[in-house]
């Protein structure tokens, strides 16, 4: 997700989707595939599929159908930490 500017190593901060809640095409979520584990990407509906896109062009979209997506969680912000050597922890 470098082009939204989320680099490796940050913190995801996720709100739960309500009850209801029709997401909008384009906005970023953690979703978990039936099969591949849990993705955070921009999410595009077309009908009964579902199209998970990164913003970096080097990683294919993955598309599937909807019956095999769970959205865990909308993004709502990024927490970056500053001090070099936890950032490194994290990796390990």
């Amino acid at each position: 997700m470098n082009e939204d500017l989320i680099a490796e190593g940050d913190l995801a901060i996720l709100r739960k989707v309500l009850r209801g809640e029709v997401l909008k095409d384009g906005e970023i979520v953690a979703a978990r595939v039936e099969g591949l584990g849990t993705t955070l990407k921009r999410i595009y509906h077309h009908e009964n599929r579902v199209t998970l896109k990164a913003s970096n062009p080097k990683y294919a979209p993955i598309e599937v159908s909807q019956t095999l997506v769970v959205v865990q969680g909308i993004l709502v912000g990024v927490w970056r930490g500053y001090h070099p050597t936890w950032r490194k922890e994290i990796k390990s």
